[in-house]
């Protein structure tokens, strides 16, 4: 195996759980290639690779995801588009699923979450 390949498997594999994470990969490069406004085929298509995580909602990265996943639900239903909103959830998606926080620092995180998708169902509501 050639050095490129190993650091190639020690990207894509958990090292923690030894799960793929092809969908984060997937979901990272559909951020990478969103536009700067609305792209609604875009977000459905984000939506179905968070969707197809198999532990979405589960401790850890799952609460991640099931958060993106929220936060896409949002943005589709009201035509809007918030780049960095996506960029912190996949950011922490990615570091949820490659290290092992304390309980301390994933309140913290998830809480930030949850304070961005307050921000949009504030928005929503106006």
């Amino acid at each position: 195996m050639t050095n490129a390949r190993a650091m190639k498997d020690v990207r894509t594999v958990d090292p923690q759980t030894g799960k793929s994470l092809k969908h984060l990969e997937a979901a990272e490069e559909e951020v990478a290639s969103l536009d700067r406004a609305f792209d609604g085929a875009g977000l459905k298509a984000l939506r179905t690779i968070v969707a197809g995580y198999p532990d979405m909602g589960a401790p850890g990265a799952g609460e991640v995801v099931a958060s993106l996943f929220m936060l896409l639900e949002h943005l589709i239903a009201d035509g809007r588009f918030d780049r960095d909103a996506l960029l912190v959830h996949v950011r922490a998606w990615r570091l949820m699923a490659t290290t092992t926080p304390d309980a301390e620092a994933t309140a913290v995180l998830l809480s930030g979450l949850k304070s961005i998708r307050t921000l949009h169902n504030q928005a929503r509501a106006a």
